[in-house]
């Protein structure tokens, strides 16, 4: 009689997507501060369905120059205790400016979690409160045959790897006319600073939002 199913037990190592288009690189990248979690899924599968944050807690949006973001997760050797996941996510914010200047500051010296969707759709949390991502960031003001801007990192070490994720998260409306909300499957809801909801966008389409940086959104 076969044995029960365990989601720690191996098993043979198949894609049931592989025959679909293969993208690289990643479409968007969330961040939030660790004193935003009240508990974290430390144990248990590897897929986690939902979060539990404490009231009023949002996701904030690295809205970097399109091509520039990026994930690389690699085991790290710390000696006679193991080893554990280094991740690094990179991206690159287009030009300077007094609104996007004033954003970055807080950044430094805080500890992070966050999210990623690449381009295939998938959704993957990287960091835990008890093992944060932490923030660095360099500016260049170009030159003639080169653009200015910050490129910024993400970057830090875990226990596990990259956590699948299914749920939704509450998107910040500072620096937006509108609040976004990521709803399951990818759709997401346009609301107001009170809550009424605008219009809902499905997965794949595009959208412009006015902000003070002058930025597109495209909701993947």
């Amino acid at each position: 009689m076969p044995d029960p199913y365990n989601p720690f037990h191996l098993r043979n190592l198949y894609n049931a997507d592989q025959g679909a288009d293969n993208i690289g690189g990643l479409a968007a990248v969330w961040y939030t501060p660790i004193e935003n979690f009240r508990s974290w899924p430390s144990v248990g599968p590897l897929v986690v369905t939902a979060l539990d944050l404490v009231e009023g807690a949002v996701w904030y949006q690295l809205v970097s120059t399109r091509g520039s973001l990026s994930y690389d997760g690699a085991p790290k050797s710390i000696s006679r205790q193991g080893d554990v996941m280094n991740h690094k996510i990179k991206g690159a914010l287009p030009r300077h400016a007094a609104a996007l200047a004033v954003g970055l500051e807080p950044m430094a010296g805080q500890r992070y979690v966050a999210l990623y969707r690449d381009l295939n759709g998938e959704v993957q949390l990287i960091g835990t409160p008890d093992q944060p991502l932490e923030w660095s960031a360099s500016y260049t003001a170009g030159s003639e045959t080169k653009r200015n801007g910050y490129d910024w990192t993400l970057a830090g070490d875990t226990l596990r790897p990259a956590r699948p994720y299914l749920g939704s998260w509450l998107v910040s409306e500072k620096g937006l006319e509108l609040g976004l909300y990521v709803g399951p499957g990818g759709s997401v809801e346009l609301r107001t600073a009170g809550g009424r909801v605008l219009e809902v966008v499905p997965a794949g389409k595009s959208i412009v939002l006015r902000s003070g940086f002058k930025l597109g959104y495209q909701i993947v």
